[in-house]
């Protein structure tokens, strides 16, 4: 496949620059004002975000867009998988159950916990762009009876309350930030009663230290490097599970299950056991950086494609930075059920 096509964007070639420009203005200010304008238009900037770099991240990251739990010995990518089929577990999926995937990106969790556990599974992405790669995934895999994508805005799903028997959420909804509440009361909605939801949740943790100028620019070199408005902590997931209405069942944070010599952000610190994981370390994405700089000079890749790469080196850096000071976590695990009384 020619370099073209696995580092091209679903943003037409003319607009390339001026996205990713646009992108970055919105971070500029990081202020309340700056973060209130963000968390106003967090469903826009998520949209803008996964145009820019979703092939990017296909063709460092593969199909599954998130972090595991990984033990001594484990692969990257067995770790990926153990990580959603714990999920599967914890949710105790059966055969021909339906199945909620709350942002579900192209649909590589979605495929292997439908085949594990034979279920019926719903994915919603805002993306159009993602939804056709994951379509064509799901085709590959002789799936389309079991794997479907609902395009829509997540806060208002066109989905028949009561309707899902479970439902997971892997790294995604951070996006929804200080709107966690409303995101989780449409969840509710959906599933009938006494319903599991469990999911991965991207929080701070209790080290990290508000008034440290250091563990600040971190924090905002992860929102910037992904698309996120504001990132908070393990209480404000918590409480917006039990207004939305939810009875919180575990919730701990698996970052600390990890072996230490192999910490979930290993792969972005750099180690060499795969090409994928070369692709992905500080090496790889020096590599990445001048190649794409000589093929936007020359023309062959869109005049802004270099600083999407920039993007995702500023997050890849974040992400170690904060991982080696234990001051966030991409993997705070809950399970919870529907039951109780919605909160004002």
């Amino acid at each position: 496949m020619k370099i073209t096509e696995l580092l091209k964007t679903s943003v037409k070639e003319s607009e390339v620059q001026s996205t990713v420009e646009g992108y970055v203005e919105r971070f500029k200010n990081n202020d309340t004002d700056g973060v209130n304008g963000r968390l106003k238009n967090a469903s826009t900037l998520t949209h803008e975000y996964y145009s820019l770099v979703t092939d990017f991240y296909l063709n460092a990251w593969g199909r599954m867009f998130h972090f595991g739990v990984r033990k001594k010995g484990e692969g990257f990518e067995d770790s990926l998988l153990e990580h959603e089929l714990f999920l599967a577990d914890k949710l105790d999926l059966k055969e021909g159950e339906k199945c909620l995937d709350i942002g579900c990106g192209v649909g590589g969790p979605m495929i292997n916990i439908a085949k594990y556990s034979g279920c019926l599974i719903v994915g919603i992405n805002n993306s159009s762009y993602q939804i056709e790669k994951g379509k064509q995934f799901i085709k590959k895999e002789r799936l389309g009876r079991k794997c479907s994508f609902v395009e829509c805005d997540w806060m208002n799903m066109p989905l028949e309350s009561e309707s899902f028997d479970k439902a997971y959420a892997i790294e995604a909804t951070p996006h929804a930030a200080d709107r966690r509440k409303e995101l989780f009361r449409e969840i509710y909605r959906l599933l009938k009663p006494g319903s599991l939801f469990a999911g991965y949740d991207w929080t701070l943790t209790e080290k990290f230290e508000p008034d440290n100028p250091r563990h600040q620019e971190i924090k905002h070199g992860i929102e910037i490097g992904n698309a996120l408005s504001n990132l908070n902590y393990p209480a404000d997931v918590t409480n917006a599970l039990e207004q939305a209405g939810f009875e919180v069942l575990e919730c701990r944070d698996m970052a600390e299950e990890c072996d230490p010599e192999t910490p979930w952000y290993l792969p972005l610190k750099g180690e060499s056991s795969s090409i994928q994981l070369i692709r992905m370390s500080p090496i790889g994405r020096m590599f990445m950086r001048n190649l794409l700089h000589v093929l936007e000079t020359v023309r062959i890749l869109p005049k802004g494609t270099l600083n999407v790469s920039k993007l995702l080196n500023i997050a890849g850096e974040a992400l170690v930075q904060a991982g080696e000071e234990k001051i966030f976590t991409p993997m705070l695990f809950f399970l919870v059920r529907k039951d109780g009384n919605i909160k004002s």
